[in-house]
This record gives C-alpha cells, structure tokens and sequence, in this order.
C-alpha cells in the first residue's frame, strides 16, 4: 500500500506537493477505513480530492501516472528524452529538474523511491528498504554528465550478484528508471521482484472520464474462469436498484462496407466478429434483452465501476479514478464507497478526485481523506488535507466548504453580459 506520495515541479504542481495515505489520531471508522500494513501500522484505503476545474486535481493522478509508468517503461531509446513536463509559467521551473518520491509498504517491509529527471534525462534514482528504524539502501543511481551514462551504486539489500547487477547497469540507459530496466534483465529474484511487481500490476492506470469501460467489463467476463465475478456484478446491480437480472457476452459477426472499411485492417472476408454485452432486463413483461448500444451511459458507467470494485475486493490494488461521480447518481456513488470501505480486506486504495461536494456532507467521512486543490495566482497548485485545516469537529464541512472557510471557490462575474461581446452585427 501506498503511504505517502510526494511530487515538485510536474504541471501545476511547481512546489513539493505531498499526498498522504497515514491516518491521523482520529479513530473515527479506524477499521473501515485502514488496513494493517505492518506492527502497529495502518494506512488509509481512499483518499478523495475536491477542487474547481482547472484548479490541478486531475494532476495529482496524472504525477503518479506518470511516476507508475516509469517504472515499468522500457520503450525508450537513449536520444528520446523522458516526457517530463515541469512547472511551465515561470522562467526557473522550466530549466530545473522534477521530484518524484513514493513511500509504501509491501509484505510489512517499508520502502522510499525517490526519483529525478529532467526533459532529457533521469538525474538521481534512489531505492531503500527499513528492515529497522533506518534505512538501508537497495541503490542509488546517479546520471554522469562526463561519460553521459547511468551510474548505479548497489547495496548490501539488493540480493543481486555481480554478474547480474552488470545486467541491470547495461539495460539502465539515461531515460529508463533501474525498475524498468530490472524488468527486463535476466537476473535472479529478489526484493526488486516485489517492487516491480507492484508497479507493473498492483497500481493500475488512472480512470478518466472518457475511458470507456466496455472493453475492460469484456475482458474481465471473458478471462474469469467462473461465474463469480458475472454473479458479483449481477449482485452490486440488483442491490444498487437496477432491474437488470443477467448480462452475456455474445459474438456478432458484422458486415463491412468495402467502400468504407480500413483499407489497412485484416477484413478478407468483409466481415468481422464482434463481441457485444446483451443486457437482460426483468419487467412485468417478462425478460427482455437490450444490447449495449440501448443501455444508457450511467448503467455502463456503473457496471464498470461493479467490475472494478470486484478486482479492488478480490485483489490488492490502487487505483486512481477521475471525476468518479461522472454519469452516476451520489447515492450509487456513495454506494460504491462504502461497499468498498466495508469489505475490502486486500490492502487495496481508492484515489478520487470529484466535483460532487455531497460527499463533504455524509457523517460517515473521515476527514484525513478529504484533500482540495487550489491555484494560487501564479497558477500553482496547492494540496491541502482537510484534517490540517483546523475545522471543529463539530462544525459541517459541507458548509465550510460552501461557505468558503477551507479553500476559494470558483469566481463568477454577474450573469448579464455586454451584448457588445456576442454581437455581430454593429447596427444592432
């Protein structure tokens, strides 16, 4: 599980940045909330950000999107640059380096990663491990400028013979993080295992608004080896008040427009197989199916959600989501936050950000997962924990919020505007 997550100059985030998944002293829904990690130890399972469009939410996700995918990221060659892009509204920002650093804990064990770079290349990679109050290092890799290469120093924790720390070197060009180039190096296992691991298939890619979730549902239908997951979903659908009582997958095989089709794509036949959801829907006619094309984007939308809550219950996961209210109700958002809280036993985490400020209203908050965002007027993002904001307990964070008392809210000028602005014709 993740602990703390910290980043500088990437986006609007110019200055250090911290999100943090350690609780406070609160122990209000302490074991809903938390999951043991190691002795005396506990992390939170969500953490959801608020904050007005454009006000750099969405680039926390995007920081540790970026952060996860380099990690794993083999795909480079050593003249391509690393794709980081800093702080770019002042003159210093754009010339200096981006920081990534991740606190997080596997098998009870904590480790710190701290990363680097700068558009050309990664300047400082440095992974340790606490098997005691201090750290010990895995390694630390430094960029050359003379010799114009990686150097990486190894410690006495990485388990990692010569022979094979001279493969991990080899394949650690200037813009592949060690991870990555662990990845793809024959070399003995280790704790680096449980570390790429992690970033390879325990933190998943953010969700956005626009993904469609259609192809994650199918796939998900057709790997699961049971009906487990098909009767998981059929189960959050019926509880949540939908009247839908069986989804399948089923192949249509589809005529293709010559004129038309992709004169690249493997259409030999001029037709192609498609896999398709077909909705069964219990009425008081009887049973009626409807294909996906028919159901609406909300009922999509919440299926999606149903399979990933399965994946999140089932498996040990992170996973950031985007705009989560986007064509769901709240009380179907709610739903899904609690139904999660309640019976996620995995170690898995939620990252949400959000317009929808009901949340800030429900008495089943913990306030150390509340985060906002704002801009200052330098256009920098700031993350603030609501739990550090010093609100009484007592008094609604709801109308704090509503009220201005925690962070600004959106600035809007009078509704009438100058018809001089619109008008196009100037005798009118």
């Amino acid at each position: 599980m993740i602990a703390e997550f910290k980043v500088a100059n990437f986006y609007s985030l110019k200055d250090e940045q911290t999100l943090s998944f350690v609780p406070t002293t609160d122990d209000t829904y302490l074991d809903a909330y938390t999951d043991v990690v190691a002795p005396g130890v506990r992390l939170l399972k969500i953490g959801c950000i608020y904050g007005s469009n454009a006000s750099g939410k969405t680039n926390v996700l995007h920081a540790l999107d970026f952060f996860t995918h380099a990690m794993i990221d083999t795909d480079q060659k050593k003249d391509e640059g690393t794709g980081v892009v800093p702080f770019l509204l002042d003159d210093d920002s754009k010339h200096a380096s981006t920081t990534f650093e991740m606190t997080f804990y596997l098998e009870g064990l904590r480790y710190k990663l701290f990363l680097e770079l700068n558009s050309k290349v990664i300047v400082k990679e440095t992974l340790s491990v606490y098997t005691s109050a201090q750290p010990t290092l895995i390694y630390d890799r430094t960029y050359n400028s003379n010799t114009e290469a990686a150097e990486i120093k190894f410690g006495s924790k990485s388990g990692l013979l010569k022979k094979n720390r001279e493969a991990i070197e080899g394949n650690t060009i200037v813009n592949r993080t060690v991870i990555a180039a662990f990845g793809i190096s024959n070399v003995e296992k280790t704790r680096l295992n449980q570390v790429y691991e992690m970033f390879s298939s325990k933190v998943a890619p953010a969700m956005m608004p626009s993904n469609s979730l259609m192809y994650f549902i199918k796939k998900n239908l057709r790997e699961y080896k049971t009906d487990k997951l098909k009767q998981f979903v059929l189960h959050f659908l019926k509880a949540s008040d939908f009247n839908i009582s069986d989804i399948k997958l089923r192949n249509e095989e589809i005529e293709i427009n010559p004129e038309t089709r992709d004169k690249d794509a493997f259409m030999a036949r001029g037709t192609v197989n498609s896999e398709k959801l077909v909705f069964t829907h219990h009425t008081k006619y009887g049973n009626k199916e409807l294909s996906e094309e028919l159901e609406s984007a909300g009922t999509k939308r919440y299926m999606g959600l149903a399979t990933i809550l399965f994946n999140l219950l089932s498996h040990s996961m992170m996973l950031p989501i985007d705009e989560v209210e986007t064509s769901i109700h709240y009380e179907l958002l709610s739903y899904f936050i609690r139904v999660f809280l309640v019976n996620s036993k995995k170690q898995s985490q939620l990252l949400l950000t959000t317009h929808d400020i009901n949340l800030l209203d429900e008495d089943f908050i913990r306030r150390d997962t509340i985060w906002f965002t704002e801009k200052n007027d330098s256009g920098e993002t700031q993350l603030l924990r609501l739990s550090s904001l010093g609100l009484h307990k007592t008094l609604s964070v709801y109308n704090a919020y509503k009220q201005e008392k925690l962070v600004s809210l959106p600035f809007t000028e009078s509704i009438f505007i100058d018809s001089d602005l619109y008008n196009e014709d100037p005798t009118e």
